[in-house]
């Protein structure tokens, strides 16, 4: 059985396969679970939050990292299991704490079916672009 790209002991890989999970939970944490403060605007007299925009971005782009450097170690199947589910994970363990209605069930759903299909998308994505030919991109010059 292997879980990575290359033919490392089964204990190494499952530990890069829990360094993956580590990572993408650590999206959830490190961008958004310690942000829960709503914003009120009394001149707009609206709330927004609790996360913002800067919050969103930089997850995302450390996602692309993540995914990235998942798409390069681990088979494609096991980046498209482990990542959004750890993701989720992460997400339940706070949503749930803080929920007393129990609608942090179908939160969980929707999180794990976007995190499911964004993950799917980008490693869509470095798959094409690791398949893309190799060489010089510039106009040739013929001599």
């Amino acid at each position: 059985m292997r879980l990575t790209r290359d033919r490392r002991p089964l204990a190494h890989q499952a530990a890069l396969v829990a360094l993956f999970a580590a990572l993408s939970a650590g999206l959830w944490f490190g961008w958004f679970a310690w942000d829960t403060e709503y914003q009120y605007n009394v001149a707009t007299a609206e709330m927004s939050g609790p996360y913002a925009v800067w919050q969103g971005v930089g997850a995302f782009l450390c996602g692309v990292v993540v995914v990235g450097f998942a798409y390069r170690v681990l088979y494609f199947p096991v980046a498209l299991l482990v990542l959004p589910a750890s993701f989720t994970i992460a997400w339940v363990t706070t949503a749930s704490a803080q929920d007393s209605s129990g609608l942090w069930a179908v939160g969980m759903i929707l999180v794990a079916f976007g995190t499911t299909a964004g993950t799917a998308m980008m490693l869509g994505v470095a798959a094409a672009i690791g398949k893309a030919p190799r060489g010089n991109w510039g106009p040739t010059r013929r001599q």
